[in-house]
């Protein structure tokens, strides 16, 4: 079985085994599609409330807008990523998978042309719209950052 994130709703995730929310699960394949996509800020900004939270580290954006000048400075640092679910796990009763722990592993790709390999855990909030859409209202990121540091060895 495939932990690739992906924008297709029939592509096979730990997620879809651990959560009942089919749309949940449609919401968390095209987060981490986009999150990969270095072209798609508009589309990332609009996986948040308007008033949406992201933090990573000591960095924290709220609104959209600033949730997409964030990221493309964080594209800039990191040229590539590409995130795995590794499992997901919902805070609340059956009917609520509205507050989520996922972990993860990603793989980021540098300038220099190296790539490192490290986990991360997100505490995710999500919230249903006047339009029916899910959207992070809350998204923090909690890794080791100094996996970011690693260079190769020459």
């Amino acid at each position: 079985m495939s932990n690739k994130a992906s924008a297709d709703d029939t592509h096979d995730t730990q997620a879809a085994h651990v959560l009942s929310d089919r749309d949940v699960r449609h919401f968390l394949r095209k987060y981490y599609y986009i999150a990969n996509e270095v072209e798609l800020d508009n589309e990332y900004g609009e996986l948040f409330t308007e008033d949406g939270i992201f933090i990573m580290g000591r960095r924290k954006a709220k609104g959209r807008e600033a949730i997409r000048a964030l990221r493309k400075k964080l594209w800039e640092e990191v040229p590539s990523r590409d995130h795995d679910l590794v499992k997901v796990f919902s805070h609340g009763n059956h009917d609520d998978d509205t507050e989520l722990m996922i972990l993860g592993t990603a793989t980021w790709g540098y300038q220099e042309g190296h790539k490192n390999i490290g986990d991360w855990v997100a505490h995710v909030k999500l919230e249903k719209g006047k339009d029916d859409k899910l959207r992070c209202s809350y998204y923090q990121i909690i890794m080791d950052h100094s996996i970011h540091d690693i260079k190769p060895e020459k």
